[in-house]
């Protein structure tokens, strides 16, 4: 049984998100601000694979914490560009999320975020992809 205040996800997080199976993942920082339950914050991630090289992309996020469970939505800078949906569960300890992420009516995959004082753990995890 989890509570609002048993967590605060509130720092530096690290994290991959995958793609259908037959495309390469990718790495994300986020600098997150939990605010009782209401999430914000910053992503930081390198470029798409079907895009020109060039400087890192970066997306506000805006979302809900409710219990374990974490839902947000990604805004690009570019506003042309679709916005992903993402739930994860926060995992004991709360400095783990894992879940999936759905461009509705497109694509979707999964993700990681793992807290930056673990950060270095989710580049070793795979992360299961789903089509």
């Amino acid at each position: 049984m989890s509570g609002e205040s048993e967590f605060d996800l509130t720092g530096r997080w690290s994290g991959i998100f995958s793609y259908p199976a037959q495309f390469p993942p990718n790495q994300f920082e986020a600098e997150i601000r939990d605010s009782g339950g209401l999430v914000t914050g910053v992503i930081t991630q390198p470029r798409e694979f079907f895009e020109p090289s060039g400087p890192p992309q970066q997306a506000l996020i805006d979302g809900r914490r409710e219990g374990d469970i974490l839902t947000f939505v990604k805004f690009y800078d570019d506003l042309g560009r679709p916005t992903p949906h993402y739930q994860g569960r926060i995992q004991p300890g709360g400095d783990e999320i894992e879940g999936e992420w759905t461009i509705p009516g497109d694509w979707s995959g999964t993700f990681i975020m793992i807290r930056a004082s673990k950060g270095e753990a989710a580049s070793e995890r795979r992360v299961s992809e789903k089509v």
